[in-house]
């Protein structure tokens, strides 16, 4: 019996990290029955299946839901692997990419998921999530501010859709895998075993974690917040929100100032942003603790202890200037890098 450990990546929560790790262990995986399919959704019985694609099929899953591609010929894919599967020493199969959870109730997608809930008898789903204040704030610097938006502005907008709803997302997951072993797990490091995602991913998806390179450097690290707000006033540099050529030029142009380009805040949010996710999410957040964590509070955004104060109001002063600080020390390593040139 092949076993499915499904990673239905939520965006911006740690899905990349997990990913760079499956395939900095590809081949160990491979060597011990734990199959990946690569890019084209190809697996080791296709004479076209290539190992240093395994990153994630998150590209032929899109066509599938554009419409590029019909899901027979997804089908087709797995029903021809799994007639061998065994066979070859394969036990279990991951397959993870983010657009499994977006868009999550639409035809298409419902479509995918049935067919991997049918093929497979065995599932295990795991699915990270993390506070929605974290979660906004993130999307807004890999996407948001490349379109212009203010983060006031793209957190208006987004608190209005399923984006942060995990409640929406793992009652589709339920639906969809009715037999399956779901796992809902906290990215927040003190809930993560031993604090440390990759190892925490291994446990809940059940793999022997011995031999494997457990720690990566940093995945898919974003501008920060101050940087996001200053290329959000020319946003036309880009050419799509899904760009990183700006982000290399920026780090390739201050390479002195890495630590600046990445840096994280202590305040991440004003009290006004703050209190508009925790009025839209404290029901559902409450919800998704009970479900799946016994009552555990996992999202500080589900206490409602939030208050304002002329203190915290002096934080964000505060911290303004350090962002406006930081941007001038950027801007002067930019400088002299061109100077170098010259």
């Amino acid at each position: 019996m092949i076993e499915l450990i499904l990673h239905p990546g939520h965006p911006k929560c740690g899905s990349t990290t997990i990913q760079d790790f499956l395939y900095a262990n590809r081949l160990v995986l491979k060597d011990r029955g734990i199959f990946m399919p690569d890019s084209d959704f190809n697996f080791p019985c296709n004479k076209a299946y290539r190992i240093n694609r395994t990153h994630t099929p998150r590209d032929f899953i899109e066509k599938v839901i554009n419409g590029d591609l019909n899901i027979n010929a997804l089908e087709k894919k797995i029903d021809d692997f799994l007639i061998t599967a065994e066979d070859q020493g394969c036990k279990k199969v991951i397959i993870t990419a983010e657009n499994l959870v977006n868009a999550i109730g639409s035809p298409k997608l419902k479509a995918i998921h049935s067919l991997f809930s049918t093929r497979f008898s065995k599932v295990k789903v795991v699915y990270y999530i993390r506070d929605q204040r974290e979660l906004l704030l993130s999307a807004w610097q890999q996407w948001g501010h490349k379109k212009g938006e203010t983060l006031d502005a793209y957190i208006d907008k987004m608190i209005n859709t399923n984006f942060g709803d995990y409640v929406f997302v793992t009652e589709q997951l339920s639906n969809y895998y009715p037999n399956a072993e779901l796992k809902v797990c906290s990215l927040d490091k003190k809930h993560l075993i031993k604090k440390n995602l990759t190892i925490d991913f291994c446990t809940r998806a059940g793999i022997n974690n011995n031999g494997l390179k457990l720690f990566l450097e940093a995945s898919n690290e974003g501008l920060s917040s101050a940087i996001c707000e200053s290329l959000t006033k020319i946003y036309t540099i880009y050419e799509s929100p899904h760009t990183q050529k700006i982000k290399n030029t920026i780090l390739a142009s201050a390479p002195n100032s890495q630590n600046l380009i990445s840096k994280k805040y202590a305040i991440t949010l004003s009290f006004d942003l703050t209190k508009k996710i925790e009025d839209r999410f404290l029901e559902s957040n409450l919800a998704l603790e009970n479900m799946y964590y016994s009552g555990r509070s996992v999202f500080p955004s589900s206490k409602k202890n939030i208050t304002q104060s002329t203190e915290s109001e002096m934080s964000l002063l505060q911290q303004r200037i350090e962002k406006l600080e930081d941007l001038v020390a950027i801007q002067m390593n930019m400088l002299l890098k061109i100077s170098e040139k010259n």
